[in-house]
């Protein structure tokens, strides 16, 4: 049976999902994060060399059936980091197409078929689009350390960790947002907050804290529905950079994607940023997609093989 391949490199996790040329899933399996910018290279080729494993055993697929592999990995922001990926899956030695590129390019692809823009806000976040002259362009996706990632789940983190610092120093009430983020702590102190500072990027790896400003806003919290709020606007922010960039104008008509865990699962957060997108343009249309990254690679590499991927023909 012909099969192709859609692999979600993220940050926190990765997510391969094999599906017949019908665009049926036939086998899916996640593990730790492949990225290698994360992991590490050593290990992230060993997990995305046992993860293939696995896949294939849960449906007895044979190498010689894939048609095409299409990897989305958070980390490839460079020739380089492309290479590096490439690497990994090349060493697999499927006989088809393998194409590794930035998880953005994936999610362009399968919410704008590659003509538009789309937002991605998970574990961190970015701006991806390409108008129809074929000029591609990002922003954002840089290191939380000065302030990038903005909108993303560790901004959220870093946004209630200064709200806790605030309420250390008796400066704002006790609240649900408070007592949430308290018991996360088993209690809260400056001596938790300096730590929390020390062990910065392992906190900010687990998305239990930007949870837990999602229950707090819809508890009613207003400070949480205010840093979610904030985190929204920050990210429209590098959209609009981005819509500029590819030349659309206010009232011009095009496509606005909305992708990643924090769009999916924070409404409020959504919301926000959609009502933002569409006060300013007004005739763009904000998409929602179905389906998740992988299942996006797997449909890129599927259109691939009808010949129909601007992204991978100026690959």
């Amino acid at each position: 049976m012909e099969y192709v391949i859609g692999v979600d490199g993220g940050s926190t996790k990765c997510l391969i999902k094999a599906k017949d040329i019908k665009g049926n899933t036939i086998a899916e399996i996640q593990g730790e994060t492949t990225n290698h910018m994360v992991a590490g290279s050593e290990l992230a080729e060993k997990r995305v060399n046992k993860l293939m494993s696995g896949l294939l055993k849960l449906f007895s697929g044979k190498k010689q059936d894939c048609r095409c592999i299409v990897v989305g990995a958070a980390g490839i922001d460079s020739p380089k980091d492309r290479v590096i990926v490439e690497g990994f899956y090349k060493a697999l030695k499927f006989p088809c197409p393998v194409f590794c590129m930035n998880d953005g390019m994936v999610a362009l692809h399968a919410v704008t078929k590659g003509v538009g823009l789309v937002a991605i806000s998970g574990t961190g976040s970015i701006v991806v689009g390409r108008n129809a002259a074929g000029k591609m362009t990002r922003s954002g996706g840089y290191s939380l350390t000065i302030m990038g990632n903005e909108g993303s789940s560790r901004w959220i983190s870093v946004m209630a960790l200064n709200y806790m610092s605030k309420w250390v120093d008796k400066s704002v009430p006790t609240s649900l947002l408070v007592q949430k983020i308290d018991d996360f702590f088993h209690g809260f102190d400056a001596a938790k907050l300096s730590h929390s500072v020390v062990d910065f990027y392992k906190l900010l790896l687990n998305p239990e804290l930007a949870v837990l400003v999602y229950e707090a806003a819809r508890g009613g919290d207003k400070a949480a529905i205010s840093i979610l709020k904030k985190s929204a606007a920050e990210l429209f922010k590098v959209a609009q950079t981005v819509v500029k960039k590819l030349g659309y104008k206010k009232n011009d008509h095009f496509t606005a994607g909305m992708w990643g865990s924090v769009f999916v699962n924070n409404d409020i957060y959504s919301e926000e940023y959609r009502r933002l997108f569409s006060g300013y343009y007004p005739n763009a249309v904000t998409v929602f997609p179905s389906g998740d990254a992988a299942d996006g690679a797997a449909s890129m590499a599927m259109d691939y093989l009808k010949n129909d991927v601007p992204l991978i023909k100026e690959y």
